[in-house]
């Protein structure tokens, strides 16, 4: 026998005496108040503090970034595209036929 075979065996009997359990409830609220009294680690704390911090560090760098630009007059860009070479144009066409479902042309 399998040891995931063995594990499903003993799970679902396990399922099958939970549920006809005569004092179910009183079981889960035991259950419940044991997990409550143990003491939360305060790897969460540190988590979410770090996280609380990043948040705090992006915030003083991005949004004078983001005031100083709204004041700024727009710059002229310009953007130079290097040309393709042949073999290049013919692979990019090969990419847009690629994606197609009707093929209106000849190849």
């Amino acid at each position: 026998m399998k040891q995931d075979d063995f594990l499903k065996q003993v799970t679902s009997k396990l399922d099958g005496l939970a549920q006809h359990h005569t004092q179910k409830p009183a079981v889960m609220n035991n259950v419940l108040e044991k997990i409550h009294e143990r003491e939360a680690s305060r790897y969460g704390l540190w988590k979410m503090s770090g996280f609380a911090l990043a948040a705090a560090l992006a915030g003083f760098v991005v949004l004078p970034n983001s005031v100083t630009t709204l004041n700024e007059k727009p710059q002229n860009q310009v953007v130079s595209t290097p040309k393709l070479s042949p073999q290049m144009v013919e692979d990019l066409e090969m990419l847009m036929v690629l994606g197609e479902d009707k093929v209106p042309h000849g190849s």
